[in-house]
């Protein structure tokens, strides 16, 4: 009796644990193959090697100290850790191995990339540029990074420049697909410590499955973006692109709204006074953009290229807040002829590529503008003349309901004065003004005299 109850519990305790072990090993080693195999496939790219990999049956993966060595270069890339969490082992088997089931992907999955460490000192960062030059790391239209040109980002000198010495950053990036309702949920976030942060999320309806090919047909729920960028990194890319131009930094702000501008434009987008105002809000003081789309009703690509350019933004349920304050006029003219979406050409086909404009260069000074045109100038310095012969000069911060206020530096700090339109009697504004050459400029001033003389001509006639 003693014996039987024994053999019992050797069934009861024993077998289960001899399979869990067999299933762990078993799941360990399909981990470890599978990540093998993909680090021998990018041998060419990069040499990598990792210390340590722990699993679990419930779907938990983790590899810890991964060393990556681009291709050419010495330094390496440290990860302290990459932590995976999927469905549970069965499952993910079930669908990983051909003779189980289809080679699809999890319904769910998370990925988290803890502690990167990038060394940038020495001659490390021009190597690292060199590299990144050679696998194709350039803006788009082939110019290499520069963090001083609106639409791009920073190479590694120039960060060195700028006083970092190591790069760290976190990274998230994960999805949640329901088969019932056919939804799919994803995220990612970005963290470079010290510099940026950058999150995502994004709600499709109408997935049939997890497939690339009949994505095509799903309908965008909802998209929110939000940018931070460290208000004293700001300072210090401002401060450094100000000197390498030659102007002060409250001048290279006015540049780069102009040059965001300029590329939105070129892009055949025309904004409002509003999201003009907006980003030269989040130029100057930097902080956080956030976008969002909340459409009411879900909207597909196809669609999306069919709707009215005027009900674009209500349809999309655009919103948009600078530094946690909403922008309330959304208004943009987008352009006849230009697509919402970009359709990617053919490999034979050849894309027409824009001729670039001149580079022109700018300078500085004050133009008359009528006063009731002053809500265009927004966060530009004007000059205001009050009947009673006072003048005010300073930063325009707003324009409202007969109202002007601007920011005026007083002794010890600033301070905004509050004017009523209607006792304003003349108005200047700092503009942008094209420089001329000598040749332009002889030619403009024999044009204006030309003028002058004919204009002088004709009212003798008159008399």
């Amino acid at each position: 009796m003693v014996r039987r109850r024994g053999n019992i519990w050797i069934w009861l305790i024993g077998v289960p644990v001899i399979l869990w072990a067999i299933a762990h090993w078993g799941f360990y080693y399909f981990v470890k193959s599978e990540l093998d195999r993909a680090i021998f496939q990018v041998a060419p790219q990069a040499t990598i090697h990792y210390r340590e990999l722990g699993t679990s049956l419930s779907g938990k993966i983790d590899v810890r100290g991964i060393e990556i060595v681009p291709a050419g270069q010495e330094q390496e890339i440290f990860v302290r850790a990459v932590h995976v969490q999927g469905p549970d082992a069965i499952s993910y088997l079930a669908q990983k191995l051909p003779a189980l089931g289809e080679n699809t992907l999890p319904d769910t999955l998370n990925v988290v990339i803890k502690d990167v460490e990038i060394d940038i000192s020495g001659d490390r960062a021009a190597q690292l540029d060199g590299f990144g030059e050679r696998v194709g790391l350039r803006k788009t239209d082939g110019k290499p990074l520069d963090i001083c040109q609106a639409g791009s980002g920073p190479s590694m000198s120039q960060l060195q420049e700028l006083g970092f010495e190591k790069i760290r950053m976190d990274m998230r990036l994960g999805y949640q697909y329901i088969p019932s309702s056919q939804k799919l949920y994803g995220n990612f976030s970005l963290h470079v410590q010290d510099m940026q942060r950058l999150t995502m999320s994004l709600a499709l309806d109408n997935v049939p499955a997890l497939d690339g090919q009949k994505l095509l047909g799903a309908l965008l729920s909802g998209l929110k973006i939000t940018y931070e960028n460290a208000p004293e990194f700001g300072r210090k890319v401002t401060e450094y692109c100000a000197q390498k131009r030659g102007v002060t930094p409250e001048d290279f702000k006015l540049l780069m709204v102009d040059d965001f501008i300029r590329e939105i434009e070129r892009n055949g987008i025309l904004l409002g006074p509003g999201l003009r105002h907006a980003l030269k809000e989040y130029v100057t003081s930097w902080g956080s953009l956030l976008i969002e789309f909340s459409p009411p009703n879900p909207v597909g690509v196809f669609a999306l290229m069919r709707l009215p350019r005027e009900q674009v933004a209500e349809k999309l349920g655009l919103q948009l807040a600078v530094n946690d304050r909403l922008v309330t006029d959304l208004s943009f003219r987008i352009l006849d002829g230009v697509s919402l979406v970009r359709r990617n050409s053919g490999a034979g086909e050849k894309q027409e590529q824009k001729p670039l404009p001149p580079k022109v260069e700018y300078m500085w000074e004050y133009r008359k503008v009528p006063v009731g045109r002053l809500s265009n100038y927004l966060d530009r310095r004007v000059i205001l003349k009050e009947r009673d012969g006072r003048t005010r000069k300073g930063i325009l911060v707003e324009v409202k309901d007969g109202r002007i206020s601007i920011q005026q530096r007083i002794s010890g700090g600033k301070f905004t004065a509050h004017l009523l339109a209607d006792n304003i009697v003349s108005a200047q504004a700092r503009v942008k003004v094209p420089v001329s050459t000598p040749q332009q400029a002889v030619s403009q001033k024999a044009d204006a005299n030309n003028a002058k003389a004919a204009a002088e001509q004709g009212q003798q006639a008159g008399g």
